[in-house]
């Protein structure tokens, strides 16, 4: 990224959420948000009744956010399988906070009490129409030029685009994930570059092995398919409402990371 850009992606995605900041010190900033928005509403009400109604629904807001707010402690979640379900690990000093924005959800990601990593999954219908290429090319126009980061293929040897990762700026890295074929999302993600890598080490170790719906398990599916006999070996099927062979579309995409792979590694 250029220093312009990169300022522009800090500022746009970061927003008032430094790193190192305490959860308890993010709850403070974005209570007073909620109130900031609601303050107006409530002077522009003449009837008590109607004032009170309206702090009521202020109330309930910053409630629901402060609840939001989990420690992954090695109980069972509703994120375990999800969307983030790779973002965090148990018994690992971890911890989120989830915000409700306008056309996005924002995962706030804290290890030992300090902010590290920031989640945004854009809602479906914000990009609808829009394929994981259209997307990141979307997002290369306004961030800069982003490199492709392959993982291996659980039924092969080949390699599968995982995420694109723009060059650090700062301490800040952004990536771009394809959420599409399970859960209909976009995500951008914002991580710390010099607690990341210490927060996946100490994962590693202390957060037991757990499967996750990898951005490389749906690439598996829906090219190869799925030849053991789980109950679950259709759900691709399911989410994306058609048989787990690959279309032209996905045919072309993985043929272009293939390419991109193979181009990277003779650079090496």
């Amino acid at each position: 990224m250029s220093g312009d850009q990169a300022s522009r992606a800090v500022g746009e995605l970061a927003g008032k959420y430094k790193w190192g900041l305490s959860p308890n010190e993010v709850m403070d900033i974005i209570e007073a948000e909620i109130r900031s928005k609601y303050d107006p509403k409530i002077q522009a009400e003449k009837d008590p009744n109607a004032q009170d109604a309206v702090r009521k629904e202020m109330k309930d807001n910053i409630a629901q956010m402060r609840a939001s707010y989990i420690r992954f402690n090695g109980q069972k979640t509703g994120w375990d399988v999800s969307l983030i379900d790779r973002e965090f690990g148990h018994r690992n000093q971890e911890s989120m906070l989830v915000i409700w924005e306008k056309d996005q959800r924002r995962f706030l990601f804290f290890w030992n009490e300090k902010l590290y990593k920031q989640f945004i999954a854009y809602n479906a219908d914000k990009f609808k129409g829009f394929d994981f290429e259209t997307f990141s090319s979307a997002m290369q126009q306004r961030y800069g030029k982003a490199q492709m980061s392959f993982a291996k293929k659980q039924t092969d040897d080949e390699m599968a685009l995982d995420y694109y990762e723009w060059p650090p700026s700062g301490d800040f890295i952004l990536r771009a994930y394809d959420q599409s074929g399970f859960y209909g999302n976009f995500c951008l993600g914002l991580l710390q570059k010099s607690v990341n890598p210490q927060v996946e080490k100490e994962r590693a170790h202390n957060s037991p092995p757990r499967v996750r719906h990898t951005n490389v398990r749906v690439v598996d599916s829906i090219t190869q398919g799925d030849s053991s006999a789980d109950a679950n070996a259709d759900v691709v099927d399911e989410v994306v409402n058609k048989r787990s062979v690959p279309s032209v579309e996905q045919r072309r995409i993985q043929e272009r990371v293939n390419r991109e792979y193979q181009q990277n590694q003779q650079k090496k």
